[in-house]
């Protein structure tokens, strides 16, 4: 059954969906290259200056332009796409993004269409391999990227700035509502996967870079990395503010509950139910969101809490007891060695996507 449903998919229409903002010469190629393997080409030009009206001239016998009058960004030029292909091409099965430059060979855009044929529920990325080839810029920016993204995301993606991505026709309307319409879009993308539950898949590609300082890239290092950053940021508040929470509530207890005893462990252990159910809320309704019900996920959620609010107890004794730290500091050690054990089990357990055939993490390599 899988496998008709992947060759209905091969059979319908495939889209090549190409933003485009001052383009050059190697946009031209492209398109004569993807429309001779048998593609649809759809270019979204994003407000490029009206000396490029030739261009679109001769560029319009081979594909379907759709222009923005202004320059609004290469996310609200790919929604824009998205959006035309849901209600206007009934037969769209499959659709592949691909950058302008001429940096993606039509023989790796094919593989990730096959990946992604076989896969139309997940998002296929054409990753690069990042040697000394690649412009200095790229590979130091992605590297950094990357590492940022796993840290905040826990999935593991190779180039998390690629363009070349495929994916099935029923990811329109989840394509359409995620956040971002410049270059922070691409990034949100990879983030609301791992967070709707679409699995994320990988295909090594070649990229082929006309120099070496990747001159005819309009990605601005200083705006667009922040935009970037700024959403991985946003992705992560909800670990945030619950250890503000935790940590505002516990540094209050401690000086009102000093006559008491065991006045640390109770200070603790109130601070985390308090922090712990406003994290359960966030995690639910905006970091998990749209995954198992409540009831289900509540009793489980109730479960680790009472798990890491006993280790939790016992780390900050030990430290505060036995090592003889201070009660703000063992606090920030106790939470800092439990975070990343509550956050796993609460991704791959608690709130485990449903439904879901592929793991997210799956690499598809091809020779």
């Amino acid at each position: 059954m899988k496998e008709d449903y992947s060759k209905y998919l091969l059979e319908q229409s495939r889209y090549v969906v190409i933003p485009v903002y001052q383009p050059t010469d190697q946009l031209k190629q492209l398109v004569y290259d993807v429309t001779a393997v048998g593609y649809e080409v759809l270019i979204v030009d994003d407000g490029s200056d009206p000396k490029y009206d030739e261009m679109w001239e001769v560029l319009n016998k081979k594909a379907t332009i759709m222009h923005h009058g202004v320059n609004r960004g290469k996310g609200a030029a790919l929604k824009t796409a998205f959006q035309y292909l849901r209600d206007c091409v009934p037969d769209a099965g499959l659709v592949v993004t691909m950058d302008a430059d001429g940096q993606h060979l039509p023989k790796d855009m094919e593989r990730v269409v096959e990946t992604a044929a076989a896969h139309p529920n997940a998002l296929v990325l054409g990753v690069r391999q990042f040697d000394e080839s690649v412009p200095a810029r790229s590979r130091y920016g992605n590297r950094i990227t990357r590492a940022v993204f796993s840290a905040v995301s826990k999935t593991k993606v190779t180039d998390t700035q690629t363009g070349l991505r495929a994916f099935g026709c029923g990811l329109f309307d989840f394509m359409l509502d995620i956040p971002g319409e410049r270059y922070e879009y691409e990034m949100n993308m990879l983030l609301y996967c791992g967070k709707q539950g679409v699995p994320l898949l990988e295909v090594p590609i070649k990229t082929v870079y006309l120099d070496q300082k990747n001159t005819s890239s309009h990605f601005n290092a200083v705006k667009d990395s922040l935009r970037i950053y700024r959403e991985i940021i946003k992705f992560a508040s909800s670990s945030l503010i619950g250890f503000a929470v935790d940590y505002a509530s516990f540094l209050l207890l401690v000086p009102l509950t000093a006559a008491l005893p065991y006045h640390l462990i109770f200070s603790n252990i109130t601070a985390r139910i308090v922090s712990g159910s406003v994290n359960y809320t966030i995690n639910k309704h905006m970091v998990f969101s749209k995954r198992k019900s409540a009831s289900h996920t509540f009793s489980h959620y109730v479960l680790l809490a009472i798990g890491i609010l006993f280790a939790n107890s016992v780390v900050l004794s030990l430290l505060d007891g036995i090592l003889g730290l201070p009660p703000h500091v063992a606090k920030l050690l106790t939470e800092l060695i439990l975070f990343i054990l509550s956050f796993t089990v609460q991704s791959l357990v608690i709130f485990k996507p449903e439904g879901s055939h592929y793991d997210q993490k799956e690499v598809v390599k091809h020779a």
